[in-house]
C-alpha cells in the first residue's frame, strides 16, 4: 500500500428494473435445472459486478482514444500499465479497488422464480424446445460496496461511469433479451483514514469490549 492515509468506500444500493440471471458458479450446483442464480452462503441472492464494471470501462475508454487493454479477449491478459489495470489489478500487481458482488436484501426464495423460456420452430412456429431457469424478480433490493485503497483524482469518475453504463446496457446474462437491468437507487463516496481503525480498537479495549 502507499504512502496515502485515506482510503475510499463507495455503498451502492441498486433495484432490479426487469428480471436478472447472475448465473451460478458453484460446481455443486451450475450444472442443475432449472439453471440457477448465484446464491450466498446465508440464502440471499448476489449480483458480480467486477466483471461488467471493468469491461464497460474499457469499451468507453478505447472508444475515447486512450490506450487501455482489453481483458475479454480469449487468453487475454491485463497489461499491468493502463490506468485500469491501476485501479482493477493485473497479474504484476493487486489493484486498488476491492469489489463486493451485490446482495439481496431478501432471501433467495423470496426474490427468485422459476422461468421457461421457449424455442420456435421457424418451419411451423411450434416449440421446440424449452429452457428452465431462475430469475430475480423486479423491484428486488441489492446492497454493495467497493473499497478504493490509496485513491486517486480519476477514481471516482471511473467508478461512477462504470456503474451509469451497467444502467443503461445491463448486467449478467441474456441483456440482449431485456434482461439484467437495474438501477442504482444509491451511489456515496466516503472518505476514510487507515488510523479510524485504531481509534476504534482503543476504544473497544477501553470499554473492555475486546478480549
Amino acid at each position: 500500500m502507499g504512502g496515502n492515509s485515506k482510503y475510499l468506500i463507495v455503498q451502492l444500493e441498486a433495484v432490479t428494473r426487469s428480471p436478472v440471471h447472475s448465473g451460478e458458479i458453484k460446481v455443486s450446483r451450475a450444472s442443475k435445472s432449472p439453471k440457477p442464480v448465484r446464491i450466498t452462503g446465508d440464502g440471499k441472492v448476489a449480483i458480480p459486478i467486477y466483471g461488467a464494471l471493468r469491461g464497460y470501462l474499457e469499451v468507453m475508454l478505447r472508444k475515447s482514444g486512450e490506450n487501455v487493454c482489453d481483458t475479454g479477449a480469449k487468453a487475454a491478459k491485463p497489461c499491468g500499465k493502463c490506468v485500469l489495470c491501476d485501479l482493477f489489478g493485473s497479474l504484476q500487481k493487486r489493484g486498488r479497488a476491492i469489489i463486493d458482488d451485490l446482495k439481496s436484501v431478501e432471501d433467495y426464495k423470496k426474490i427468485v422464480d422459476e422461468a421457461v423460456h421457449l424455442r420456435l420452430s421457424r418451419e411451423n412456429w411450434s416449440v421446440s424446445d424449452t429452457l428452465r431457469m431462475e430469475e430475480i424478480r423486479e423491484g428486488a433490493t441489492f446492497v454493495g460496496k467497493i473499497r478504493i485503497i490509496d485513491p486517486k483524482p480519476r477514481d471516482k469518475e471511473l467508478i461512477l461511469a462504470g456503474l451509469k453504463a451497467i444502467e443503461e446496457f445491463g448486467i449478467c446474462g441474456w441483456v440482449t433479451r431485456g434482461r439484467g437491468r437495474i438501477k442504482f437507487t444509491k451511489i456515496e463516496f466516503i472518505e476514510k483514514d487507515w488510523g479510524d481503525f485504531l481509534k476504534e480498537a482503543r476504544k473497544e479495549l477501553a470499554g473492555g469490549r475486546a478480549p
